[in-house]
């Protein structure tokens, strides 16, 4: 009897460390078919002052030059690897636009929109996307939607690069940049930025619904930038919250535990304001949508319910693989004369599989998962419409 306990406690270890190679092969091979996307605010020269008297960069070229070169090389030599690269405060001067042309033309694909202005004039500054030629997507279509007075988010519309047989998948990103909390009452500021999310969640869902798509089953829509407050944001609650849904990426990565809506999820700071303050502002959010038969809201909202917080432990979207793998956050210095930005660039890497993981194989990928999950079920981060 000894012996066949003994036996079968070996079998056991055998069969966890099998699964367990198993799932450590299923996740190498996720990460090398991986889509990586960037979002980084680059501090435009006519918003930087440089002294007392509020002079901006912009008015010296021996002032802006050195800092966008700077940029320009650390975008080439950290994010040569990423996808897509989103910019807010990118500055329209043709000078500045040349710096960026000379040292990353050759490897990105560039699609900007400019903020609109009083009269009929346009703001000197906007939204700029980078799109990686040697990546796995190309640009279909860039647009933009007015969210305030004279502030704007640029939706953009990707395709899978196809090699093989069969349409790619869409990609529709809205790069976005939300208000200031300038007022007095932060009720009043939350209120603003929620509504500016409103509405570049309604743009991005008419693009991806109305734009010439691709008409494949599935695609991925990212939200990402600049939202001047942090996660448990009003703004931010309202991306995550059904009936959206979308998923906060740094609290959807497998070695994270969390499983509330809003909850501390910031990754650290990515921003020193012109008042001094070391704040967690910059984010990428993601969802699933599949182009099925409408579903109830009630209906779609119990599922995202019962299925969230189980989902959250492990980052899986899906139950084919589809998994926020990590999430960095670019360590620049935020503060000094040499700054490259006040902003600290986030990326984050998701693993999108064209083809469904076995059954048999679902098991291994959830191997000490504190949450439950059933890995039939579908995750909540699936929007049906």
């Amino acid at each position: 009897m000894r012996l066949e306990c003994g036996a079968g406690i070996a079998n056991r270890r055998k069969m966890r460390s099998t699964a367990s190679s198993v799932a450590l092969l299923l996740l190498l091979l996720l990460a090398a078919e991986a889509l990586t996307i960037t979002t980084f605010n680059i501090l435009a020269p006519v918003h930087r002052s440089m002294d007392l008297r509020n002079t901006r960069e912009s008015e010296r070229e021996d002032w802006w030059r050195p800092r966008a070169e700077g940029v320009a090389d650390y975008i080439s030599r950290k994010f040569a690897s990423s996808d897509v690269v989103l910019l807010q405060e990118w500055w329209f001067d043709e000078q500045f636009t040349s710096v960026f042309n000379a040292e990353l033309g050759d490897a990105f694909e560039m699609v900007a929109e400019r903020r609109p202005g009083t009269d009929g004039k346009m703001r000197d500054d906007g939204m700029c996307c980078l799109i990686n030629k040697g990546g796995q997507l190309e640009l279909v279509k860039s647009g933009n939607v007015l969210t305030g007075p004279q502030r704007i988010a640029q939706i953009v519309q990707c395709r899978e690069k196809c090699s093989s047989g069969g349409g790619g998948r869409d990609v529709f990103i809205a790069n976005s940049h939300l208000s200031y909390p300038g007022d007095e009452d932060p009720v009043v500021n939350d209120q603003r930025q929620a509504a500016e999310a409103s509405i570049i969640l309604d743009a991005l869902s008419k693009a991806s619904s109305t734009w010439d798509t691709s008409h494949h089953e599935e695609r991925l829509e990212v939200v990402c930038g600049d939202f001047n407050s942090n996660s448990k944001s009003l703004a931010a609650s309202l991306v995550e919250s059904p009936p959206n849904s979308f998923v906060n990426c740094v609290s959807a990565t497998a070695d994270r535990n969390l499983a509330n809506i809003g909850g501390q999820v910031n990754i650290g700071t990515t921003h020193c304001d012109h008042r001094g303050l070391k704040v967690s502002v910059d984010h990428i959010f993601l969802r699933l949508a599949r182009r099925r038969e409408q579903k109830s809201r009630d209906d779609r909202n119990k599922r995202s319910k019962r299925n969230r917080c189980a989902a959250l432990s492990l980052g899986y979207l899906d139950t084919k693989g589809t998994r926020i793998l990590s999430v960095r956050r670019g360590n620049i210095q935020l503060e000094g004369s040499m700054v490259l930005s006040d902003h600290r660039p986030i990326t984050a890497k998701i693993a999108w599989p064209r083809t469904s993981v076995p059954k048999e194989r679902l098991p291994s990928m959830y191997i000490n998962a504190t949450l439950p999950l059933d890995p039939l079920e579908p995750a909540w981060g699936i929007i049906d419409d």
